[in-house]
């Protein structure tokens, strides 16, 4: 689907969770425009032409840098007629720099990833991450948005002091700003980082340094909670299953690209290949025909074609992934379900335990 190319490393904020500044630093560093270019003239040379994953852990994180390469992809792509798209990661603050979002989108950068962890602006102060509570959130993906760049955003649940219901909020959050990917997933307290050392000092952790799995959609926390654990899974199950439920998916993913800015950019028309045709056929029978989805894909696609005709190749794209999220939320209530029969009978009785989707 996509390779993999490095522009940057390191991040200036200070999240209490995140691993990425105890590996690379709060310093972010670079590399040379003329390097990247080099990096993707190589994969040119080698018949690439779909998309490219920069994958830096905040793209922006240097923006003197950034706004410095960004002129010379644009160059790049138009001298050969735009043949790479482009995703990478970046911190919401990104919806702040107007200048920033017109430059990456004239270079065609497709989607960013922005950790926006959740809507709950305690927990974020908690987490220490102040960048999310500066500005709405909802506001900020609707203006990264209205610049034709796909909102994919991270969600967190199991954060110190959350209040019940923090699942349904994400599902809400969501569902009012149209995010087709929502990645969550519960808190997991890395080695090293600043949540694992006050873990460890109040005596919270449940496994050894030696032995953490790292970030996993399918892990529960690994640390002792501020609320029950079974409420925490049983939440953030409900929610993931919630927010790819085929028809939610639909809707959701047919109002975020009715108000998705047009491309600025025009590149070489090119032939569908035959793994984008049949791919196209699986969507087409699956959500079109044989699914209850039938009714509104087919009035979703042509009022897409109808009022945002720009858009239609990648929101039928979209529209694919689901097929991988459905399969998966049913492995995370499987994998969830059998890590919470494992632990002791602790909890309050008034857990709810886990339903089948």
């Amino acid at each position: 689907d996509s390779m993999s190319v490095q522009f940057s490393r390191g991040c200036p904020f200070n999240c209490e969770f995140c691993d990425i500044i105890v590996l690379y630093g709060r310093k972010p560093r670079t590399k040379t425009p003329e390097q990247l270019i080099s990096e993707l003239q190589s994969l040119y040379d080698l018949g690439w032409r779909r998309s490219i994953f920069l994958v830096d852990d905040n793209f922006i994180g240097n923006k003197r840098n950034a706004k410095l390469l960004l002129p010379e992809i644009k160059t790049w792509q138009e001298d050969r007629g735009y043949p790479f798209s482009f995703a990478t990661e970046a911190s919401v603050d990104l919806a702040d720099d107007d200048e920033m979002m017109r430059m990456m989108h004239e270079a065609r950068f497709e989607s960013v990833f922005l950790g926006i962890e959740t809507p709950d602006e305690a927990s974020l102060e908690t987490a220490r991450k102040v960048q999310n509570t500066r500005n709405p959130l909802d506001a900020a993906v609707d203006r990264i948005t209205a610049n034709g760049i796909r909102v994919m955003a991270g969600f967190i649940i199991g954060f110190d002091g959350e209040k019940d219901g923090a699942g349904l909020r994400i599902v809400d959050f969501v569902t009012r700003t149209g995010i087709p990917a929502a990645m969550m997933g519960m808190l997991q307290a890395l080695p090293n980082t600043a949540l694992w050392h006050r873990l460890e000092k109040e005596g919270r952790l449940i496994q050894d340094e030696s032995d953490a799995k790292g970030v996993n959609q399918t892990n529960l926390l690994n640390f002792k909670p501020t609320r029950p654990i079974r409420d925490i899974a049983n939440e953030y199950v409900d929610a993931f299953c919630t927010l790819y439920e085929p028809n939610a998916y639909m809707d959701r993913v047919y109002s975020y690209y009715l108000k998705m800015g047009a491309p600025r950019w025009k590149g070489t028309s090119k032939l569908p290949t035959w793994t984008d045709i049949r791919a196209l056929s699986i969507v087409i029978w699956r959500q079109g025909l044989k699914r209850n989805t039938r009714g509104r894909f087919w009035r979703y696609l042509f009022g897409m074609a109808r009022q945002n005709p720009a858009m239609l190749e990648q929101f039928i794209v979209v529209l694919a992934h689901n097929e991988h999220f459905m399969e998966y939320r049913a492995i995370v209530q499987q994998e969830i379900r059998e890590q919470l029969e494992s632990l002791p009978p602790e909890e309050p009785s008034n857990s709810r335990e886990l339903q089948p989707v």
